[in-house]
């Protein structure tokens, strides 16, 4: 033993071990904090993880790609935003950003870069390692990969995304419940699936909203309702989510579950185009000619490639299902007894949600120009209920009226919330002294409270602010 002691010493003596030990140390230190931030990640606000994506850690940088691949944390779904973001952190080699580009590029119908890149976060990263700390992101990440990259082994996909979702990643529970929803690699469970989307459409995650408001349009373990399934599918497309907003085009084209409009239909069909949609930019062309009274050809649908993600995988299945809605509902659950306490919270209509949906429809109506004052209605009485959207859409609708006095009145109230845009609205009345007393100091306090819930519009008048004595 002291001969391997008195070997070990002299080892370290020598200049080309010296550095090959203090290395290791480095790469130690790095996996360490990389498993510390993994722990944490999930409670930490918006603002801080894009300060550190910003100051280059690719951990956070990939899970940022993640946020706006999903729309986590408030953010709409931007796949330009989340490619860029996914490709930093690839280029060091960070499993998050490597999975989040391989899901990226499936979803395009780049296959073989996709699960090349998949096995890259796999082999070439610390992705298994995040998973052994039980990081929730990770987690999802490698259930996504054995889901989406042959050898395809479903359950152990389902086991991580289920223990991720467990521990609260939104992303995570929406996936579960778009998989349960349309029963593709597991015998479909409207329990629950409407059990995971429910909680991730609390968490405002588009893809969860969507589900639900599926579940709501066809009567799928839940009583059918049409106004609950048009609030969530839209609050899913106001946030980009492209399945969604082809859908709503779909529904507005063809009347269902809600008035028929050829222009409403137009307008969420050139969005899904726009965001690459083939069926959609079909359908748009249709509809275009019809509201134009100019004859047209039948539409013709022409499949895509089999190797799909599952994602789009089960946006095809949705749509195919809702083609056949009208000539066969699917099975609800016997009765609500079936379902324990907890789940009723979330799965029956309830006052939250009605309140929700009036205020939605609302806002709809004003950006539309359509019963103004009705819709003014709505919202002031849910703002009396202190309903925090109505509270703050008053407010916006004060500010663009130049009514600054009013605004200031409902966004301080909404702000006691912490809304975020309600926060910066403050800030922009102190700034500019906008029924107020020109004040920095308290611009500065408003922006920064805006800034740590997430508002990445604050973060710029920050620093515009910073220019300022």
């Amino acid at each position: 033993m002291r001969d391997y002691q008195k070997s070990m010493s002299y080892s370290l003596t020598r200049p080309f071990t010296k550095l090959l030990f203090l290395g290791w140390l480095v790469v130690l230190q790095g996996l360490c904090d990389s498993v510390h931030a993994a722990s944490s990640i999930l409670e930490e606000s918006l603002s801080s993880i894009q300060t550190k994506a910003l100051n280059g850690d690719a951990h956070y940088q990939g899970a940022l790609a993640l946020f706006h691949k999903h729309g986590e944390r408030g953010l709409t779904v931007d796949m330009e935003e989340a490619k860029r973001w996914a490709s930093i952190a690839a280029e060091k080699e960070g499993a998050l950003g490597l999975a989040a580009l391989a899901a990226i590029e499936l979803e395009k119908g780049k296959v073989e870069k996709g699960r090349f890149l998949y096995d890259e976060a796999y082999l070439h990263s610390n992705l298994r390692i995040l998973v052994k700390s039980k990081d929730p992101i990770a987690l999802y990440c490698l259930g996504m990969m054995e889901i989406d990259n042959p050898p395809i082994n479903v359950p152990k996909a389902l086991r991580h995304i289920e223990e991720s979702a467990e521990m609260g990643f939104p992303t995570a529970q929406a996936t579960l419940g778009m998989i349960y929803f349309t029963g593709i690699g597991v015998a479909k469970n409207s329990k629950l699936a409407l059990k995971w989307c429910s909680l991730s459409a609390r968490n405002k995650v588009p893809l969860g909203m969507f589900y639900l408001g599926m579940a709501y349009s066809v009567g799928d373990g839940v009583k059918q309702n049409n106004d609950f399934s048009m609030c969530w599918i839209q609050a899913a497309a106001v946030r980009e989510l492209t399945m969604a907003q082809l859908t709503l085009g779909m529904k507005y084209a063809l009347g269902d579950g809600t008035d028929k409009n050829l222009d409403l239909a137009v307008q969420w069909l050139r969005r899904a185009s726009i965001h690459g949609s083939a069926e959609a930019a079909l359908q748009l062309r249709r509809y275009e000619n019809l509201l134009t009274r100019v004859p047209t050809q039948p539409a013709s649908y022409k499949a895509t490639k089999e190797n799909r993600s599952i994602t789009s995988a089960a946006g095809k299945s949705i749509l195919a299902s809702e083609k056949d809605s009208n000539q066969s509902i699917r099975p609800s659950l016997s009765s609500s007894s079936e379902l324990d306490e907890f789940e009723l919270n979330y799965f029956e209509p309830n006052e939250t949600d009605e309140a929700e949906s009036a205020v939605n429809m609302a806002k709809q109506n004003i950006a539309l120009g359509r019963n103004t004052q009705g819709s003014l209605a709505v919202l002031q009485k849910a703002a009396d209920n202190g309903e925090i959207e109505a509270l703050a859409e008053l407010g916006k609708i004060s500010y663009k009226k130049d009514r600054f006095k009013d605004a200031r009145k409902w966004f301080e109230k909404a702000a006691e919330s912490n809304h975020p845009e309600a926060l910066r609205y403050l800030g922009i009345l102190y700034f500019l002294g906008q029924g107020v007393n020109n004040d920095y100091k308290q611009a500065r306090k408003w922006f920064e409270q805006a800034v740590r819930t997430g508002d990445l519009e604050a973060s710029r008048y920050l620093r515009i602010l910073g220019q300022f004595k």
